[in-house]
């Protein structure tokens, strides 16, 4: 395999037009024969910025995956479907020629005095932190080629493909590569650093199994509850639980934690396993 494309680098653009700008996905950025969800949603979210002029902090990504993403050059097209006041509602499509691979839609509003004012209570810090714990290993062709991007480590819950049943699981993480900073992609770099990792664990349900099986998201909804952190070389917490399996279909939920234990994020997916 070539050498390993860092993140920020992915997500400079090889071509632009008014409408749409090109990316190239390099080939260790794969999960399985299509980009990573979590890369879709960032190259959506950067194209939402740079062709909309969009400003205000991003509150809610919505994103459906249609079909998959093949690594190679990928075309993201972005345009305003509202602005008001507040809140500016942005599309973005992955698209090949006349057909859409994926749809996302970017809630972004500024915020406003408010007489209701309620913080997300920070859980007390798990027990088990990241030291001492393994980082999961990488297996081509058995583990899905982006992670070799990330450390993850388990606290909670088996590794994918442990035959672990459990409906949550506790996962340290951060990423490898230098964090996009603000001077390459503005005031609002880290979101795209705490976008991408929110989705590069797998569901809890991965680690029932005793072997390796076709997964992926069908939807994604994210949902920024504190301004992004800058990403450093500091671990990451994302707490998962399984809320329903049936039919091959998983409903799931996970909340994302700063380096400084603070709750950033809420993210709700549904799986689909074919195992």
């Amino acid at each position: 395999m070539p050498a390993l494309k860092p993140f920020a680098e992915l997500l400079s653009p090889v071509a632009a037009d008014s409408q749409s700008l090109s990316f190239e996905i390099s080939e260790d950025w794969l999960q399985g024969r299509s980009a990573f969800g979590g890369l879709q949603a960032v190259l959506a979210l950067v194209a939402m910025r740079r062709l909309t002029g969009v400003a205000a902090p991003l509150r809610v990504l919505q994103t459906t995956f249609i079909a998959p993403v093949p690594g190679g050059r990928v075309r993201v097209s972005a345009r305003v479907l509202r602005a008001g006041k507040s809140v500016t509602h942005v599309e973005a499509r992955i698209e090949n020629g006349s057909d859409t691979l994926a749809l996302f839609i970017g809630v972004f509003g500024n915020g406003r005095p408010s007489a209701i004012v309620v913080p997300m209570a920070a859980p007390t810090p798990p027990e088990q932190g990241p030291d001492g714990l393994r980082d999961l290993p990488f297996f081509p062709g058995a583990a899905p080629n982006f992670i070799q991007h990330y450390a993850m480590r388990w606290a909670q819950g088996g590794w994918p493909f442990s035959n672990t049943p459990g409906a949550s699981t506790r996962i340290w993480l951060r990423c490898r590569d230098a964090a996009p900073t603000v001077e390459q992609f503005g005031e609002h770099a880290a979101e795209l650093a705490l976008v991408a990792l929110t989705d590069a664990i797998p569901s809890p349900a991965i680690s029932w199994l005793k072997t390796p099986a076709p997964a992926s998201s069908l939807t994604w909804t994210l949902e920024l509850i504190e301004p992004a952190a800058p990403a450093g070389t500091e671990f990451w917490r994302i707490d998962s639980e399984i809320h329903s399996a049936r039919d091959g279909y998983i409903a799931q939920t996970a909340i994302v934690h700063d380096p400084d234990n603070r709750p950033v994020a809420l993210s709700r997916q549904s799986v689909v396993i074919f195992a």
